[in-house]
C-alpha cells in the first residue's frame, strides 16, 4: 500500500497570564512540571512531523505500522522490534496517521529519556541542574530528528538508559529496595531486547553485577525471561517458529557478513573512527564539520565550553559512588566497542544515541554552573551558548521536513511513470525495493545482476532511468541528468 501521512497536526499549548501563574500552577498540581514537559515534547515533535519515507529502514517500520507486521516480509526486518511496533500501534489506531504516531512516540521517548538521565544524575526536574539538562536534551539535534523518524532508536535509548539507571540504583540500595530495583531492571532489559536489541550491550555490565551481588537471582532471571517472552511469544506465533528461525539466521548472518556495515564489510578503521566522531560531534552535538554553516562553529564552541566547565564542576563535587561511575563507564566502553566493530557507524549516526545522551550531562552541568552565582555576564554566556545550540537544531529540524534525496527520486520516478510509456529503473537492489514497496510502477533492473545489466544495454522503446552512479552501464551517454540532495547532517544515508 502507498505510504502516506497527515500533513497538518494539532498541538496542545499551555496558556497562562504571566510567569508567576505558570509557577504556581506547576507547584499546585502533582506532577505538573512533568505534565508540562510531556506536552512540550509531544507537541513540538508533532509540529515537526515528517510525511514522507526518508530511507529504506524507515520504510520497513512505516509498512509494519500502516500495512501489516510481518517479520518474514521484513516489515520490519528481524528482530522485528515488536515492543516499538505495539507502542506505535497504540497511537496509530486512534489517529489513523502513522506519521503522527511516530512523532507522538518520539515525544514520549524524549520525556522518558529525560527521566532516566535525571535519575542517573540524581537530581530533580525542578532544579537548576534538571532544567539545564532538560534544555540540552530537548534541543539536541539528533534527539529531535530521531523523535520524528519512523525508527525505534530514540524509544530504545530511553528504555536502555532507564534500565541502566534502575540497575545502578539496585546496587546502591539494601534489602528489599535493592531486590525490587533489580527485578524491575531485569524486566526492562528483557523488554529492551524486543525494542532495540543492539542496545543491550549498554546494560550488560550492571546486569551481570546485579546478578552477582543482589539477592534473589532466580527471581531476577525469571523476570528477565518474562520480559523477553512478553514480545517473543506473540511474534513467534504470528510469524511461525520455522519462518522466524529462517529469517533470524538470514538477517543475523547478513548483518555481520554483507549489509550491516560491520568491521568485516567496512574494514577501514580510519573511516569507522571518523564516522563515530562525526556521529557524536557533528550530528549529535551540532558541531562544525567540513562543509557546514559557520554557525556550527559557535555551536560547537558553546558545547565544548559548557562541557569542559561541566566536567570540571562534576569531577570534585559529583558525589557519585565509585561503583556507580565505574559501572556507567564500563557500559559506555562496552557499547562503544560494540558499535565501532559491529554497527554501521560510517553511514548511520543513530547508533551513537546512547553514548550521546549520556554525554549531554556535561554541557548541562556547565549551563547550570553559569546560572549560579547570579551574574549578567555568566547568564549572557549561558543564553548565547543555548541559543546557538538550539538554532542549529531548529534549522536541521526544518530541513528535515523537506524530502530526502531518495524521497525526491521517488517523486521524480513517479512523474515519469505517468507518461503512458514503459519505464525501466536500474539501480542497486535496496533502491529498487524502496521504490517498488511504495508502489512506483516500473520495470526494475539490478545493477548487481549481470543478466539485468545485459537487459539494460538492449535498446528498447520507452524511458530508462538509472538511479545512482551507474550510467556507464548503458554504454551510451544519458540524455539528461538530475541531481537530488539533502543535508547529510539531517540523514547521512544517500545525501
Amino acid at each position: 500500500m502507498p505510504v502516506s501521512g497527515d500533513a497538518s497536526l494539532p498541538t496542545d499549548r499551555l496558556r497562562a497570564t504571566d510567569g508567576n501563574s505558570v509557577r504556581v500552577a506547576l507547584r499546585s498540581v502533582p506532577g505538573g512540571a512533568w505534565a508540562a514537559l510531556v506536552l512540550a515534547c509531544v507537541g513540538s515533535r508533532l509540529a515537526t512531523t515528517i510525511t514522507y519515507v526518508e530511507d529504506p529502514d524507515s520504510l520497513r517500520f512505516a509498512l509494519s505500522v500502516a500495512d501489516e507486521f510481518d517479520v518474514a516480509a521484513l516489515q520490519p526486518h528481524f528482530p522485528g522490534y515488536p515492543v516499538f511496533w505495539a507502542v506505535s500501534q497504540l497511537f496509530y489506531l486512534p489517529t489513523g496517521s502513522f506519521s503522527a504516531s511516530f512523532s507522538i512516540v518520539g515525544g514520549l521517548a524524549t520525556a522518558g529519556l529525560l527521566w532516566a538521565l535525571l535519575r542517573l544524575r540524581g537530581t530533580t526536574l525542578r532544579s537548576v541542574e534538571g532544567l539545564a539538562l532538560t534544555a540540552v536534551v530537548f534541543f539536541n539535534p539528533l534527539v529531535w530528528l530521531m523523535g520524528n523518524r519512523y525508527m525505534p532508536d530514540l524509544l530504545g535509548t530511553a528504555v536502555a538508559l532507564a534500565t541502566l539507571s534502575v540497575l545502578v540504583e539496585a546496587l546502591r540500595r539494601d534489602g528489599d529496595r535493592a531486590r525490587r530495583a533489580a527485578v524491575l531492571g531485569m524486566a526492562l532489559a528483557g523488554l529492551l531486547a524486543g525494542l532495540r536489541l543492539s542496545f543491550l550491550p549498554l546494560v550488560l555490565p550492571p546486569a551481570l553485577w546485579v546478578l552477582g551481588r543482589v539477592p534473589g537471582r532466580a527471581q531476577q532471571v525469571g523476570t528477565g525471561l518474562l520480559g523477553v517472552l512478553v514480545w517473543l511469544g506473540p511474534m513467534t506465533i504470528d510469524t511461525g517458529l520455522q519462518a522466524l528461525l529462517d529469517v533470524a539466521w538470514g538477517q543475523t548472518t547478513g548483518h555481520f557478513t554483507e549489509f550491516g556495515g560491520t568491521v568485516q564489510t567496512e574494514p577501514d578503521l580510519s573511516r569507522r573512527v571518523a564516522g563515530l566522531v562525526q556521529g557524536l560531534w557533528a550530528d549529535g552535538l551540532g558541531g562544525w564539520w567540513p562543509g557546514r554553516h559557520p554557525l556550527t562553529v559557535l555551536s560547537g564552541l558553546s558545547v565544548l565550553g559548557t562541557g569542559a566547565l561541566g566536567a570540571w564542576r562534576l569531577w570534585p563535587t559529583d558525589g557519585w559512588p565509585s561503583r556507580r561511575a565505574g559501572l556507567i563507564g564500563a557500559s559506555v566502553l562496552l557499547y562503544g566497542a560494540w558499535i565501532f566493530l559491529f554497527q554501521n557507524v560510517v553511514h548511520k549516526s543513530r547508533h551513537v544515541l546512547p553514548l550521546l545522551t549520556l554525554l549531554l550531562v556535561l554541557p548541562a552541568a556547565g549551563l547550570a554552573a553559569l546560572w549560579r552565582p547570579p551574574s549578567w555576564l555568566r547568564r549572557g554566556a549561558l543564553a548565547a551558548a543555548l541559543g546557538t545550540y538550539a538554532t542549529v537544531t531548529l534549522v536541521l529540524v526544518n530541513q528535515h521536513r523537506s524530502p530526502t534525496a531518495i524521497a525526491q527520486v521517488k517523486t521524480y520516478v513517479e512523474q515519469q511513470t505517468d507518461r503512458n510509456e514503459t519505464v525501466r529503473v536500474a539501480s542497486m537492489p535496496l533502491v529498487n525495493t524502496y521504490l517498488r514497496r511504495q508502489q512506483v510502477e516500473a520495470r526494475y533492473l539490478s545493477v548487481e545482476d549481470s543478466a539485468d545489466v545485459r537487459r539494460l544495454r538492449r535498446a528498447e522503446t520507452g524511458r530508462t532511468l538509472v538511479v545512482g552512479t551507474y550510467s556507464s552501464l548503458l554504454d551510451r551517454e544519458p540524455t539528461a541528468t538530475r541531481r537530488f540532495y539533502h543535508n547529510p547532517h539531517v540523514n547521512r544515508m544517500w545525501p
